[in-house]
């Protein structure tokens, strides 16, 4: 070929673009391949150089037509007008390699017309007007990685995604939004319902309350105790354990006892365990021979469990004479400084104190249980759900984004029979800043629990979606687990060596493209597409919050803001919330409501 320049059917194409389509003919059936290196002169990588090289011409011009070469990758053959992933035959020495042209192309993507589950999230880059179809199945059921660096467009792909899940095509769609930076509320309007520490009331946001209870013990231990001697970790599961078996005959349906663990999320007083063990390092004795709790010293003042106010006893003496400590204490009077201030601590109120009666009293009492939390998060009548997770304390945001999926995703596995469950109603979660929550190399609680949904969520229903800017900083196990990638522009060269050993097909070339891949532009790969290609996403109806500000217009305005925003921004910093509640008090001279 003289030239890379083709002219089919009247429309020109290009011979030899890295990701290109190829078709490969087998009699009646059509191999199809992306190509993914090209070169000229110099032998392909693997092939024999000598027998090569003895073959070229000196005259520049035969040698560039007559020994330029691509490598090209078989990635699924058609027959007919079916398309299918994968290759059942090989080409062999002389055969011939066609080009695709685009009715070639509107056959292989057709795929989707006339079919259930599919939705449009934009355009096949590479072609004109051939709309980029992916599968709701292979986006759920085989679990999917978006990853780009900052301002590749992954919060508007992430957006265009869950406006088409929840615009009216699939009525009983259910997906769960892990949201760190509080973004994608105002983008999905009235079709998601949204959970956050602080509410806005105006916008019919609920609060967000995660039990104590439920998490694990260990996890329970860590937030509020801190490490302990394995002795006393022992011992204080045991009593852990004793608190919920008496407590869980107060529930509606008691569960049997011997099933019940001290990581069972069954309701307990913390309050009340911090009081007992409190007591136990103070009370004193008025002998060393006999120390059980009925012949300990009567305090001289009692103190309060639900105002985590101790009891107060006689100072032991340190003259060996009465009164006498407590030859068993166990010294964690620290630790149990640490614990009163965690449940004392605003910041925490969410996990020790839930309101709408989540909340037990010292008896282990509630008046609302995990199954009203999980209907009122999972359960409405919107497609979406929004957890923004903003407002948590960072230390503890891996710990409770992973008992908030593992309370919903053990739910889900037990109603695997009824019609709530994965199985009749599959749940997608999206988990925005994944490096965050499943980082390689840390262990956490988030980390267990989707390492557990990435490897055994597809059976119950229960599909996982990673966003994330650092996928070089994500777990190996979690990401290979994932059977599509969508792979926005990719700069650092650690992150597109991590993307390249994980895409699903043997397509690793193809990840030198992301660098230069314009904005919004990704290769999809595996399960959602039935063939690697280079799609342009349309805009998102709606900008998340965490789009780029409008430059320079933003910076053309006349004039420069009222000064007097800085003492409403303080009000919302000490109240952290962003609620226009605190303005509201602000004008009428009022202290912020929940400063």
């Amino acid at each position: 070929m003289p030239s890379t320049l083709v002219m089919i059917g009247g429309e020109s194409y290009r011979v030899g673009q890295i990701g290109g389509f190829f078709r490969v003919p087998l009699g009646y059936t059509n191999l199809y391949a992306v190509c993914t290196q090209i070169g000229a002169d110099a032998a392909p990588p693997g092939s024999t150089e000598g027998a090569f090289g003895a073959a070229l011409e000196t005259d520049t011009q035969l040698r560039l037509s007559g020994y330029r070469w691509m490598t090209i990758v078989l990635f699924g053959e058609g027959l007919g007008g079916d398309f299918e992933r994968g290759i059942g035959q090989y080409p062999t020495v002389g055969d011939e390699v066609h080009l695709v042209t685009n009715d070639d192309l509107k056959l292989i993507y057709g795929w989707s017309k006339g079919q259930k589950g599919t939705i449009s999230v934009g355009q096949i880059a590479a072609t004109s007007g051939i709309s980029a179809d992916i599968s709701v199945a292979g986006l759920v059921s085989r679990h999917s990685a978006i990853v780009g660096s900052t301002g590749a467009g992954k919060s508007n792909l992430v957006t265009v995604l869950l406006e088409t899940v929840s615009d009216g095509s699939l009525p009983n769609a259910r997906a769960i939004v892990i949201d760190p930076h509080g973004e994608y509320a105002t983008a999905l309007g009235d079709k998601a319902r949204v959970f956050r520490i602080r509410p806005d009331e105006a916008a019919d946001e609920r609060p967000l309350w995660v039990p104590f209870w439920a998490l694990p013990f260990s996890e329970l231990q860590q937030l509020t105790l801190g490490a302990l001697q394995p002795n006393h970790e022992a011992t204080i599961r045991d009593q852990v354990l004793d608190m919920k078996v008496a407590a869980a005959q107060h529930l509606e349906i008691s569960p049997p006892p011997e099933t019940l663990t001290a990581d069972s999320p069954v309701p307990f007083s913390i309050k009340k365990l911090w009081y007992e063990l409190d007591k136990f390092e103070r009370v004193t004795f008025p002998s060393t021979t006999q120390q059980t709790p009925a012949d300990a010293n009567p305090p001289d003042e009692l103190g309060d469990a639900n105002q985590l106010r101790s009891d107060r006893y006689p100072a032991a003496s340190p003259y060996n004479q009465q009164p006498y400590k407590n030859q068993k204490k166990r010294n964690i009077e620290r630790h149990l400084d640490l614990m009163r201030s965690r449940l004392r601590d605003g910041r925490f109120s969410f996990l020790f104190s839930p309101g709408d009666g989540y909340e037990p009293n010292l008896n282990g009492e509630v008046e609302s249980d995990l199954d009203s939390l999980v209907k009122d998060w999972v359960g409405h009548e919107k497609p979406i759900t929004i957890f923004d997770v903003s407002g948590l304390p960072s230390e503890v945001l891996p710990t409770i984004v992973g008992t908030m999926l593992r309370v919903v995703y053990d739910m889900l596995f037990w109603a695997q029979d009824l019609p709530i469950g994965g199985r009749e109603q599959p749940l997608l979660v999206v988990l925005d800043e994944a490096h965050l929550f499943v980082p390689d190399g840390n262990e956490t609680s988030a980390h267990r629990t989707l390492s557990m949904i990435a490897k055994e969520g597809r059976k119950y229903g229960t599909g996982l979606m990673l966003v994330t800017q650092r996928p070089s900083e994500i777990d190996n196990a979690v990401l290979s687990q994932c059977g599509s990638l969508i792979a926005l522009r990719l700069t650092n060269s650690a992150d597109r060596a991590k993307v390249a050993a994980a895409v699903p097909d043997d397509l690793g070339g193809l990840v030198e493209q992301l660098p230069s891949l314009r904005t919004g532009e990704g290769i999809f790969l595996g399960e959602v597409m039935p063939i690697p290609s280079r799609v342009r996403v349309r805009k998102a109806k709606q900008k998340p919050v965490g789009d780029d500000p409008m430059l320079p217009d933003v910076w053309q305005v006349a004039e420069r803001p009222d000064g007097a925003s800085y003492s409403r921004a303080l009000a919302k910093w000490r109240a952290q919330s962003t609620s226009a509640e605190i303005d509201d008090n602000e004008s009428q001279g009022e202290e912020p409501a929940n400063a």
